[in-house]
């Protein structure tokens, strides 16, 4: 099987409970969260990131080892810290993010990180928005390693996570995702980068960039779409204890199954089944579910339903 290589920031995480006092060291960054998830269902990950010569980047390195993902393009930058955020759950389901972030490693990634063996059999690059928004260097690094992977014959899928406070440019999140092969998000980023998150109208957004498109929109069906075909896959009611970090969940599963060879369908049911489980525990990749899990849940979701051409979904 050919690789997935995430581009972007990892964050060490402060996950705090809705109970008085329940809180556990997690880790974060969009980026990352997507490697962990498709490790967690044996895809072969490698990062490209930069942590600080700290605890926190040295628990990122552990926690990443534990499943099995190359970090050898990770890189220490002894210059600055590990980011970190506290993903704080209320008693209602809902989540708040409070970073501790600027001038962190994370965000001084830059080109000349991004080594030659991080491009060997590769299959799929993900860039996401808050990479392209992070900083000037995150940006470029991004726009470099997609050239580099397209040299290679490999796919870029482009992950919108739009964050407005990032103060990101949204034309040249916009741009990026036209150029990619496969770009996934929920509606609200889609509305935020294209003015609208209609799926039909978002593939007139992107023309004839990428091919296929995968939009989530919490609880209600998400679609996913190759080329003219379309998808819509039911989303199971679940207890939500804590939602960050599922649209990272959906889109690693998502890949990890597509990487295998996994039909587009097929592959949008694992991103779901991910997701859904993902948003009943505290914290991001620290709470995201095992592969046995995800099948189990698997065995249970209907069949997506095939969308006739031009309908809406």
């Amino acid at each position: 099987m050919t690789a997935l290589v995430t581009v972007g920031e990892p964050l060490a995480e402060i996950a705090l409970g809705a109970e008085p006092g329940a809180a556990a060291l997690g880790f974060g960054g969009d980026a990352s969260n997507v490697g962990v998830m498709a490790a967690r269902l044996g895809a072969p990950v490698r990062l490209a990131a930069r942590v600080g010569d700290d605890g926190l980047g040295r628990r990122l390195r552990a926690f990443w080892a534990e499943h099995g993902i190359d970090a050898t393009g990770v890189r220490t930058d002894a210059d600055a810290a590990t980011g970190l955020y506290v993903n704080e759950t209320e008693p209602d389901g809902s989540h708040r993010f409070v970073y501790w972030r600027s001038g962190s490693a994370g965000g001084r990634l830059e080109p000349a990180d991004l080594g030659a063996r991080l491009f060997d059999g590769l299959g799929l690059l993900v860039v996401t928005g808050v990479t392209l928004a992070v900083s000037r260097s995150c940006a470029t690094a991004a726009v470099v390693a997609a050239e580099r992977a397209r040299a290679a014959s490999a796919r870029v899928v482009c992950v919108l996570n739009h964050r407005p406070a990032l103060r990101g440019d949204v034309a040249q999140l916009a741009a990026f995702a036209r150029a990619s092969d496969t770009v996934i998000g929920s509606r609200e980023d889609a509305a935020a980068v294209f003015g609208t998150g209609d799926p039909a109208a978002v593939r007139t957004a992107l023309a004839d960039g990428p091919r296929e498109l995968v939009l989530s929109d919490g609880g209600d069906p998400a679609v996913a779409f190759d080329g003219a075909a379309g998808w819509r896959q039911p989303v199971p009611a679940v207890p939500v204890r804590n939602a960050g970090g599922a649209g990272d969940a959906l889109a690693g599963a998502y890949l990890a199954a597509r990487l295998r060879g996994e039909a587009v369908d097929r592959s949008l049911a694992w991103g779901v089944a991910a997701a859904s489980l993902s948003v009943g525990r505290d914290g991001c990749a620290a709470g995201y579910p095992s592969a046995e899990e995800v099948v189990a849940l698997l065995r249970e979701l209907p069949a997506a339903e095939q969308l006739d051409a031009g309908a809406r979904a």
